[in-house]
């Protein structure tokens, strides 16, 4: 019998553009400012999570290895090897998997997908290599998506940055917004699939499944016997396909800007980013950035700064000092 491991902390000193996307991936879960040394922090059940200043980002706690392990995997650091601890085993069982993409875009929509995979599609999709989407490229994900739509049964939505941008005025939270669409797609899925099997209905933990509902109190029609599974593209692979499904789209939809605008719209939401959208803004003016990024990034202040110091020709300005 392994000896029980002991409590131990991992670190990662993290690029501006990997600090943004961990910060977008816990959003439900941040505290911000709890000292003058850091940005925010993450207490999840299993692992607290902090955010320094200097873009140290600390893993503490019981299963802090398990984060620090999904990092690594993404940002190419070495892995620490975890013992498996008893927990329920989702991944053969017969399930609708949701999961979402582009909340760590500042360019591009918000896109949520659910898939349903059974017990016999296992194999088949570990064959053909499905796995996390942030884990793959964008050849990858292209290919993989054109075979999974082929072969499962899915539903998508997506809020387009000009809607988004509306939406999160009214609703500051963009959590509310991931839970809107969840629900929706994970209503519409058990839709197409009626009469058939189906163990679980699994969700890629964004928020506390208690947040989850809260956001969703006002809603007619809600789904209630979800669960929500941390890092739920290891736990099944109707998340993980749910995952590619939705970034297909999202890349999708960048192409399409990338050709309205005949622009090139950078992914992420990093120092590079911030150029990208001062460049957009100089070509289209102000009020076209609100058609195609997140104004409630941070990125839209950063770039506001910029032409405080550099002004816009009138003819550009557009809404800028709201």
């Amino acid at each position: 019998m392994a000896e029980p491991r002991l409590n131990t902390t991992h670190k990662i000193k993290a690029t501006s553009s990997q600090l943004d996307q961990m910060l977008s991936h816990y959003q439900g879960y941040l505290t911000y400012n709890t000292s003058e040394y850091t940005i925010a922090r993450a207490k999840l059940s299993h692992a607290t999570i902090t955010f320094y200043k200097t873009n140290v980002v600390l893993f503490q706690g019981e299963k802090e290895a398990e984060e620090y392990n999904y990092w690594a995997q993404i940002f190419g650091l070495p892995l620490e090897e975890v013992t498996e601890t008893d927990q329920i085993n989702y991944f053969n069982l017969s399930a609708v998997g949701s999961d979402e993409v582009g909340t760590g875009d500042y360019f591009g929509p918000i896109v949520v997908c659910a898939t349903y995979v059974n017990t016999e599609q296992i194999e088949t999709l570990k064959h053909l290599g499905v796995k996390d989407s942030k884990l793959l490229t964008d050849k990858q994900i292209i290919n993989l998506a054109l075979k999974l739509s082929e072969i499962l049964p899915y539903s998508i939505m997506f809020l387009e940055p000009k809607r988004l941008n509306k939406l999160s005025k009214e609703k500051s939270n963009f959590n509310f917004l991931k839970s809107y669409l969840h629900n929706k797609v994970i209503i519409s899925i058990l839709n197409k699939i009626k009469n058939v099997k189906c163990d679980a209905i699994l969700i890629d933990e964004f928020t506390p499944k208690d947040k989850y509902f809260d956001y969703l109190e006002k809603e007619e029609n809600v789904y209630k016997n979800v669960t929500m599974i941390p890092k739920g593209e290891r736990a099944h692979l109707a998340i993980a396909a749910a995952s590619i499904l939705a970034r297909y789209t999202f890349l999708r939809e960048i192409n399409r800007i990338n050709n309205e605008y005949s622009f090139h719209f950078l992914k992420g939401a990093g120092p590079e980013v911030d150029r990208t959208a001062i460049s957009f803004v100089k070509a289209y003016g102000w009020d076209n950035l609100s058609l195609v990024a997140k104004l409630k990034f941070a990125n839209t202040a950063r770039v506001k700064e910029y032409f405080i110091n550099n002004p816009l020709p009138k003819s550009k300005q557009g809404n800028i000092n709201e």
